[in-house]
């Protein structure tokens, strides 16, 4: 089990104390959080069966219920709840890999973000 002790709470500290890294993960979560109300918002007046995937070759290719369109906010957050456990490892070790990982959190939740609303554009 995981034990907060005084140490974890010093490396929480010292990885908040670092600007770049708190804007990035605070930006990644706040884009996260957007997402799950974007994606609640439109799910309301969708059919049972939507279009999940878009493919530019061979058009719609793959369809799924309404609440699988969920996944991907709920696969944001798991991304970025996991790199947020190792910059918080290795910032004491290495801070440019808590960079990367705070930096590729950012993007990879904005890619989320432009995906949540191609598929919500494609089921209108």
């Amino acid at each position: 089990m995981f034990k907060y002790d005084s140490y974890t709470t010093i490396l929480i500290n010292s990885l908040f104390r670092d600007r770049i890294v708190r804007m990035l993960f605070l930006l990644a979560l706040l884009i996260d959080v957007l997402i799950w109300f974007f994606l609640g918002w439109s799910v309301r007046d969708l059919p049972e069966s939507i279009p999940l995937h878009y493919n530019i070759y061979y058009g719609i290719d793959l369809y799924g219920n309404w609440y699988e369109i969920l996944y991907l906010p709920a696969v944001g957050l798991l991304f970025l709840s996991i790199n947020f456990i190792l910059a918080l490892y290795l910032y004491s070790r290495e801070k440019i890999l808590s960079y990367f990982l705070a930096a590729v959190s950012f993007l990879g939740l904005f890619f989320l973000a432009l995906a949540a609303i191609f598929i919500t554009l494609t089921n209108y």
